[in-house]
């Protein structure tokens, strides 16, 4: 059976072994996802099983290697809003799923996960570790925890990044939207500093 595949979040054995995964990452995939498994699933399964350092680390490889962030950002809030099935806003491993305008979304716990579709979220998360996926335009992101993951499609998103964050945001350039991703400590991207892409898409203090 061929392991390529025309779709740009499945994630599949072979495709982690090019990335370099350990044998141990490769052992847990190869029991819960022998077929292969859509990004925002993956991440879902490593977060239940409290691998968060291998979910750092295939976030990091599918934003830098995966062009279709758009694709990569619906699969991330579709997973999460589908597993939320309790609302635990302040636990560890909290799950939070809103589709609503206006929402505002609070999460202090280790590893959360937030997703939102609705326009002028504003999304706060303490917890290390949090998975944040954005689809609304106008969403205002802050996130106070270390090596949190944001993907935001909506555009004229606001974000602020603590250590180890990393953020994916849209622009449109006239014809198309494009995304440019946030890194802390890199390019001048300050921790505690809120950031937004100016018409060129380049990262600036809000």
């Amino acid at each position: 059976m061929s392991t390529e595949t025309t779709n740009p979040t499945e994630i599949t054995l072979l495709r982690i072994r090019e990335w370099g995964a350990c044998s141990g990452g490769r052992d847990w995939f190869r029991e819960k996802f022998p077929q292969g498994g859509d990004y925002g699933l993956v991440m879902n399964a490593l977060y239940d099983d409290k691998r968060f350092g291998d979910a750092q680390w295939l976030a990091s490889k599918v934003f830098a290697e995966i062009k279709d962030t758009a694709a990569i950002v619906g699969s991330e809030v579709a997973a999460i809003q589908a597993a939320t099935k309790d609302k635990d806003e302040s636990g560890d491993d909290a799950r939070i799923g809103s589709s609503g305008y206006g929402a505002q979304i609070g999460s202090s716990g280790y590893g959360a996960q937030i997703g939102s579709s609705g326009y002028g979220a504003r999304i706060g998360s303490s917890g290390d570790c949090a998975r944040i996926g954005s689809s609304g335009d106008d969403a205002r992101i802050k996130c106070e925890g270390k090596n949190a993951v944001v993907a935001a499609a909506g555009r004229r998103t606001h974000v602020t990044l603590s250590e180890g964050g990393a953020a994916s945001l849209v622009w449109y350039d006239g014809k198309r939207d494009r995304f440019t991703n946030l890194y802390e400590g890199e390019d001048g991207i300050e921790a505690g500093v809120e950031y937004r892409l100016d018409d060129a898409g380049k990262a600036v203090r809000a």
